[in-house]
């Protein structure tokens, strides 16, 4: 037989042997989707080709949206966050007539996956939100008094909408990004109170950046009942996992801790997300600084 023949046929066969892997593997990913994803946790590797503990990049762009007063874009793997601030000025609360407001608002619309449905609020959405709320009314993500401008008489609210547009896991560590990446974006105007005219005073020509803006970095894991822990998951991994724990860090303290049912974590297990977690702050934080950075020089 011709030696250039018979390699001809040898390729082929390869390819066919390829092809039915493929097909197998597909099957066995829709029939037994745990038992697939067992197959690469057990070599401590996944499907996408991570470690267990690898998070997927993370891409921010600040100041896209012209008519917000701040905004940023985050992607974190597949995961795709739109954050835009709107602010006013309203009346503080009389029992913390110091004190600005923060209302957040995640919207997961149907174009962002396929298992989001039309309608009201789902509960991914209305977690999430509360989840933003939480770190608000703890001071994680900024100190509210550097938003009143005159004690019981006026204060800035910042009104926050994120929009994912595409939904693929690890929402919570893509909605915080885009949030503080939109506050250091934020530029108002000055505002004054003259108490004698008893009127606010405003120069749009003099604008500044907010104060006070914090720089809490959430991660998120997957645990699985065999007791592998994966970070940043994929929408099917947080599916397939026993329990999913969401570890908000600003520098080296733990400010946050969000763990909704599931396996329960042992004290080793806690360390080393921890130990990932700070990990993960540290490039996020510098990142966030470069993108804010270069927004300003752009402006």
């Amino acid at each position: 037989m011709d030696d250039s023949l018979s390699v001809g046929i040898r390729e082929e066969h390869e390819r066919s042997c390829l092809e039915r892997l493929i097909d197998m593997a597909t099957d066995h990913k829709t029939l037994q989707p745990l038992e697939f994803y067992k197959t690469f946790l057990d070599r401590k590797s996944r499907p996408d080709g991570r470690s267990l503990l690898e998070f997927r990049k993370v891409t921010v762009n600040a100041g896209s949206i012209g008519t917000a007063d701040g905004s940023a874009i985050v992607k974190c793997g597949n995961t795709t966050v739109i954050c835009g601030i709107k602010a006013e000025i309203a009346v503080p609360g009389m029992d913390e007539p110091a004190k600005g407001f923060i209302i957040p608002n995640v919207t997961l619309p149907p174009l962002c996956s396929s298992k989001i449905k039309s309608g009201p609020p789902g509960e991914a959405a209305q977690t999430a939100t509360q989840f933003i709320a939480e770190l608000v009314a703890n001071n994680i993500i900024l100190d509210l008094h550097t938003l009143c401008i005159h004690s019981s008489k006026w204060a800035w609210v910042l009104h926050c909408d994120l929009v994912c547009i595409n939904l693929d896991g690890s929402l919570l560590d893509a909605c915080v990004i885009a949030l503080i990446t939109a506050l250091k974006n934020v530029t108002l105007p000055t505002v004054t109170y003259d108490e004698e005219l008893d009127k606010l005073i405003c120069d749009s020509d003099q604008k500044r950046p907010l104060e006070g803006i914090k720089q809490p970095v959430t991660s998120t894991f997957s645990l699985f009942e065999n007791g592998i822990l994966i970070s940043d998951p994929t929408s099917e991994e947080e599916q397939l996992a026993a329990g999913l724990t969401s570890i908000t860090m600003e520098s080296t303290l733990v400010t946050h801790m969000y763990k909704p049912g599931g396996c329960t974590l042992d004290e080793k297990q806690v360390k080393k997300l921890i130990q990932q977690s700070e990990l993960k702050a540290k490039e996020i934080v510098r990142l966030i600084e470069e993108v804010c950075l270069s927004s300003i020089a752009e402006r």
